[in-house]
């Protein structure tokens, strides 16, 4: 059987992939954590403090609001960063698989959980753990594997809770789970690549 050759531009491509992946250069920049972890908080926090003052028929307005927000902002620096970056390895093509797989997995999940009147916030920590936990095993970042168990404990205390204590609890998880890795992947990616 007769192999390809491969053009000069997929050799170098190649080359420049394992040059990254021997590096094990970080190329998460925490960005998302921190964005997302803001935009939940937000919407938990504000969630919880409508339904105290009797708004909770209009106070699932917040959630439809945050991804509204969230997206347009996320697309943008996605797409300024894959501009200025020149090498994306195997690694980050499979990181972004799997945030595209929660996402509409996540989707999925609340709208189901919704059309059968049933708090969705324990599943999406559940989810919300998974991800975060395969993303510290792709790039060996302990603080977001640390941050999974937080959202797993999180999600097991939720059936013990009224619904609107679990908006704090959401709250609270994400804090510890997004914005504190978030906070160190940020400072790690800018000593990595001296930014």
């Amino acid at each position: 059987m007769k192999e390809k050759e491969l053009s000069h531009q997929e050799s170098f491509q190649v080359i420049q992939e394992m040059i990254e992946i021997a590096k094990n250069k970080m190329t998460d920049t925490g960005f998302h954590f921190l964005l997302w972890g803001v935009l939940v908080i937000a919407a938990s926090i504000t969630q919880y403090f409508m339904i105290s003052k009797g708004m909770a028929k209009d106070s699932d307005l917040v959630w439809i609001i945050m991804p509204v927000i969230g997206v347009p902002v996320a697309l943008i620096y996605e797409y300024r960063r894959r501009k200025t970056e020149k090498a994306h390895s195997k690694s980050d093509k499979m990181y972004g698989y799997l945030w595209l797989g929660f996402g509409i997995t996540l989707f999925l999940s609340i709208y189901i959980s919704v059309s059968f009147s049933i708090n969705p916030i324990a599943f999406i920590l559940l989810l919300v753990g998974f991800a975060t936990f395969v993303s510290g095993a792709i790039y060996r970042f302990t603080p977001l594997i640390a941050g999974s168990f937080v959202f797993w404990l999180a999600a097991a205390l939720c059936p013990h809770m009224e619904s609107q204590n679990q908006l704090l609890i959401n709250a609270l998880a994400i804090f510890m789970g997004y914005i504190i890795p978030g906070i160190l992947l940020w400072r790690k990616y800018n000593k990595v690549n001296h930014v």
